[in-house]
């Protein structure tokens, strides 16, 4: 059973470009021969309780004509977003698998272990495949796939509509380019989802849930150069693990992408001064682009659940909120669109392939940068301890102005405390658990406060925009239970300012770990 390395990008379109997609010349002129159609019928295999799903592994056999082939898949780490994975094939007399051809004795016998005589068919894919072979200038070699079918788990059905563009040979920089050309005349968006994962998605019925960021795998022996490609590649890889709850309308998901978009620039910013600034610069006007696609959801999100909900629940009667919410309903609706159409546009799959491209083709290394760059080789803790005293020493002295400061400096307080945060999640690896959880304490309290001091200001302005949008709709029951929320919360903001001055006095008495011996 021959070990194969697969990397191909998997891009979802609409049924109807399909005759657009089969017939663009960035594939045409590429392509050394003619395309090949079959039907491919392929039965996943597990045991009655998933083992192998469990453990990362996908089984299944596929029927092409008269032909057999048996599949063992595992992921292996994604490069941007192409999605890698070790599989093993060999060619069978009939449907029934057969582990024992498996050359590998660890994984044979792990896999006899996890599925002993209990492998059953649990779901099929059934797809038309529209196959080409496409060669480059420099000889790379890709393989791209048209598939059109279902995947069918019991009585759940999940139409199927994807291109592969998968590497045989060769540089897989090409395959993001080729992607970018075809985004641009059919818009696609990208998908890291297997016919296995959505098999598997249909038999449990579940729908894609929000994924938090993971805490960063710096270690005390990357250098400047491990730490930036790490933290690029989780930027893509949470950005679209995310994208599916958003596209179900979940605020979590629409949370979670921000924070992604966050933390992404909050990496960037330690290697600033070793990006060619109009790289930087795109990068940092994308991802604002997106968040700000994104904010208004979550604003509207915030205002219903955190601040007409928990009043309307201290209120008799509760129904008199409805008016209020209903409003606020209507923005929340129109705004959560606006972040689906944004992680459905081709802009953003062309925000990921760019990143993708960059991470990949090493052209960020050999951009010219500033004359303050540092050396990539060099240990992360240089590049990591330049940025933590500067945002150190820059929110250190804002604090100590707080009780003068105006609401716009307050925020942009609150915006470098965050950045700071950042900065201290990505090296936190780096320095003894106890220091860093230390001073991570001190900062917490500081940011929920803020945080809320902000969303109070916030939530003014939301009332404002329901106000001018729907004018004649605010009845003097509207009006008074818009003031009722903001009121409770304008009181809830001093007791949480009074909080806010102690906390603040705690963390500019705290030792920075960075500095320790």
């Amino acid at each position: 059973m021959s070990m194969n390395n697969e990397m191909e990008l998997k891009g979802v379109f609409k049924a109807e470009q399909l005759e657009q997609l089969k017939s663009l010349s960035a594939i045409t002129d590429l392509a050394v021969n003619k395309a090949v159609s079959r039907v491919l019928t392929t039965t996943y295999f597990d045991t009655p309780d998933h083992a192998l799903h469990k453990h990362g592994y996908s089984l299944r056999v596929r029927k092409i004509g008269k032909t057999y082939t048996q599949c063992l898949k595992r992921q292996s780490e994604p490069l941007g977003a192409i999605i890698g994975r070790i599989e093993w094939e060999a060619e069978l007399p009939d449907q029934i698998p057969q582990i024992d051809l498996l050359e590998n004795k660890k994984i044979r016998t792990k896999l006899k272990r996890l599925t002993g005589d209990n492998l059953q068919a649990v779901f099929q894919s059934v797809v038309r495949r529209q196959s080409r072979k496409l060669k480059f200038d420099d000889g790379t070699t890709v393989s791209l796939d048209i598939d059109v079918g279902e995947v069918t788990a019991g009585d759940a059905v999940q139409p199927i509509c994807e291109l592969e563009l998968e590497l045989l040979s060769g540089s897989a920089a090409h395959i993001f380019e080729l992607a970018a050309t075809i985004n641009q005349t059919v818009p696609f968006r990208i998908s890291t989802v297997s016919k296995a994962a959505r098999g598997y998605s249909l038999l449990s019925k579940e729908e894609p849930r929000a994924q938090k960021w993971r805490q960063s795998k710096l270690f005390k022996n990357f250098t400047g150069e491990q730490a930036f490609v790490d933290n690029l590649q989780q930027a893509i890889s949470y950005l679209q693990a995310n994208e599916a709850s958003v596209l179900l309308d979940d605020a979590e998901g629409i949370h979670q992408m921000r924070v992604a978009l966050r933390r992404l620039r909050a990496g960037l910013e330690i290697f600033q001064a070793n990006i060619a600034q109009e790289k930087y610069d795109w990068i940092v006007s994308e991802a604002k682009w997106l968040r700000d696609e994104l904010s208004a959801a979550r604003s509207w999100d915030v205002f219903i659940d955190e601040f007409v909900a928990p009043v309307a629940k201290l209120s008799e009667p509760a129904t008199r909120f409805e008016l209020l919410l209903s409003a606020a309903e209507k923005e929340r609706v129109l705004h959560r669109k606006q972040a689906r159409s944004a992680v459905n546009s081709a802009r953003y799959t062309e925000f990921i392939l760019g990143l993708s491209t960059w991470l990949y083709s090493d052209i960020w290394r050999d951009s010219a940068p500033s004359p303050k760059a540092m050396d990539l080789s060099a240990a992360a803790r240089k590049f990591c301890v330049k940025q933590l005293k500067k945002q150190n020493r820059i929110v250190r002295k804002n604090c100590q102005k707080l009780k003068k400061m105006s609401e716009e400096e307050r925020h942009n307080l609150r915006l470098v405390m965050k950045k700071l945060r950042y900065t201290i999640d990505f090296s936190a690896n780096i320095y003894p658990d106890k220091q860093v959880l230390k001073f991570q304490k001190t900062l917490s309290p500081i940011q929920s406060r803020m945080g809320y001091l902000n969303d109070v200001l916030a939530a003014e302005l939301l009332v404002e925009k329901m106000l001018s949008a729907e004018p004649n709709a605010a009845t003097p029951a509207w009006f008074y239970t818009a003031g009722i929320v903001i009121g409770w919360h304008q009181r809830e903001a001093k007791f949480t300012e009074k909080k806010l001055f102690k906390d603040v006095n705690r963390f500019l008495d705290t030792k920075a770990f960075w500095d320790r011996k």
